[in-house]
C-alpha cells in the first residue's frame, strides 16, 4: 500500500464514509465472537462477566456504525449496492452481516437471559425465525447468483465462496443456545430446524473445501492476504462440532424419553410388558460427541496448515514479510473463536479437566489476538492507512 502521504488530494470524511465496504461486518463478527466466547470459557473470574458484557455493547455500537456507514454509501452513490453485488472482492462478503448479527442475537442470549424477563426469550425465539428464513433465502439467492455471474472464475480463493452458506450454518449454533431456555413444544422446532439449517451448511461447505484443498495440492500456498484468509476454513468444521453438541445437549432437556422411537412403538396390550424408555436425548448427546471429535480434528488441522502458512511469510522464518493491516487480519479472530468454544464444549462433554484449562489458554490467545488486530485497524483508519483511496481513480469510483 502506498503512503497517503502521497496523494495530493483531500479526502472528505463522506468520501472515508463511502469506502467501507461489507468486509467491515468481519469486525463485528470478531467481536461478538469475543464476547461469547468470555461468557462460555470455563474458568470465570470476578468481573469477567463484566467485560463480557462491555464487549457485546461494543458490538452492537460497531454493527451499527458499519451498516450506517453503508446505508450512506449505497444512499450517496446510486450505483455503489449494484457494484458490491458484483464486485468479486466485495460480493462474497455480503453475508458477513447475517454472520454478524447472529453474534448478536447468541450474545443476547448469553448476557440478557438472567437480566430480562421472560419476553426476551419470546423475542428472541421470533428473532431466530425471521434469522432462518433471511439466512436460507440469503443462502439460496447468492449462490445462485454467484453461480450465474460465474463468480469462481473471477475470484481465485475459493473460501471466500464459503460466505454465502454460512449464516444458514450458524442457525445450529443460535439453536443450541436458544433451545435450552425455550418451552418444550417450541424448543424442538428450534432444534429441529437449527439442525436442518446447520447440515445444509456444513455440506455446502464440503464443496469448498474440495477445490480449496485441491488448489492447495496442485498450486501450493497462497500468498499476501489470502494466507490470512485461510483461517476461514476453521470455521465450519469448529461451528458444527460446537453446534451438534450444543444442540444435543439441549435435546437431552427438551427430547421425550422415546421421542421419534415412539413412532414405531406397538400397541399395548396385557399380554406385554411396558417398553423401558429410551432416553432419546442422550443418545443424540453421544453419537453428537463423538462425530464432534472428527469434525474438531479437521478443525485443528485447518487451523494448524493456516497458523504455518502466515509464520513462512514473516521475515524471521525467511519469507518476505506479513502483508500490511487490511480486513483479512479480521479472518485469524472469528473462526478460531469458534475453534476455542467448540473445544470447550467437547471439553464439558467429555468431562476433560485437562482440555477446559488449555481451551482457558487459548481464550487469553484468542482475545490477544482480538485486541491486537483491533488496535492495529484503529491506528490504520487514524493514519490513513485504511478507508483510503488507493489511487485518485479509485476515489473517484469509491469502490
Amino acid at each position: 500500500m502506498r503512503d497517503p502521504s502521497e496523494f495530493p488530494m483531500k479526502v472528505s470524511l463522506a468520501d472515508r464514509l463511502c469506502r467501507v465496504t461489507w468486509g467491515w461486518y468481519s469486525v463485528s463478527m470478531a467481536t461478538g465472537g469475543v464476547a461469547i466466547l468470555l461468557s462460555t470459557t470455563p474458568h470465570q473470574f470476578t468481573g469477567l462477566d463484566i467485560i463480557g458484557r462491555i464487549i457485546f455493547l461494543l458490538n452492537l455500537v460497531i454493527f451499527a456504525a458499519v451498516t450506517g456507514c453503508l446505508l450512506f454509501r449505497f444512499a450517496s452513490r446510486s450505483a455503489a449496492l449494484t457494484q458490491s453485488v458484483q464486485d468479486p472482492k466485495e460480493g462474497p462478503f455480503v453475508a458477513t452481516g447475517p454472520l454478524a448479527l447472529a453474534t448478536i442475537i447468541i450474545g443476547a442470549e448469553n448476557y440478557g437471559t438472567d437480566a430480562c424477563g421472560p419476553w426476551l426469550q419470546t423475542a428472541l425465539r421470533v428473532v431466530f425465525w425471521i434469522y432462518v428464513a433471511g439466512a436460507l433465502v440469503e443462502a439460496v439467492v447468492q449462490n445462485w447468483y454467484l453461480y450465474h455471474i460465474r463468480m469462481a472464475s473471477r475470484e481465485p480463493f475459493a473460501l471466500v465462496r464459503l460466505f454465502p452458506s454460512f449464516p444458514a450454518m450458524l442457525s445450529g449454533t443460535i439453536a443450541s443456545d436458544l433451545a435450552p431456555h425455550q418451552p418444550r413444544d417450541q424448543a424442538i422446532p428450534i432444534l429441529l430446524g437449527g439442525t436442518t439449517l446447520q447440515g445444509f451448511g456444513f455440506l455446502m461447505s464440503l464443496f469448498i473445501y474440495a477445490e480449496y484443498f485441491y488448489r492447495l495440492n496442485k498450486h501450493g500456498l497462497p500468498t499476501g492476504a489470502e494466507r490470512l484468509q485461510m483461517f476461514i476454513a476453521v470455521g465450519p468444521w469448529s461451528f458444527t462440532a460446537l453446534a451438534l453438541i450444543g444442540m444435543a445437549q439441549a435435546a437431552v432437556q427438551q427430547f421425550p424419553a422415546r421421542y421419534i422411537l415412539s413412532s414405531v412403538d406397538s400397541p399395548p396390550t396385557t399380554t406385554t410388558t411396558t417398553p423401558v424408555a429410551v432416553p432419546a436425548g442422550e443418545i443424540v448427546l453421544i453419537l453428537a460427541a463423538f462425530v464432534a471429535v472428527f469434525l474438531w480434528t479437521m478443525a485443528a488441522f485447518c487451523l494448524s496448515i493456516a497458523v504455518l502458512s502466515v509464520l513462512a511469510q514473516c521475515r524471521v522464518f525467511g519469507g518476505r514479510g506479513m502483508v500490511p493491516i487490511s480486513l483479512a487480519y479480521w479472518s485469524m479472530v472469528f473462526p478460531n473463536a469458534g475453534f476455542v468454544i467448540a473445544t470447550i464444549r467437547l471439553g464439558q462433554v467429555l468431562q476433560s479437566a485437562a482440555i477446559l484449562w488449555v481451551t482457558s489458554g487459548l481464550t487469553i490467545c484468542q482475545v490477544t489476538a482480538w485486541l491486537c488486530v483491533g488496535s492495529a485497524t484503529v491506528w490504520a483508519v487514524v493514519t490513513r492507512r485504511m478507508l483510503w483511496p488507493e489511487d485518485e481513480m479509485d476515489a473517484k469510483k469509491g469502490g
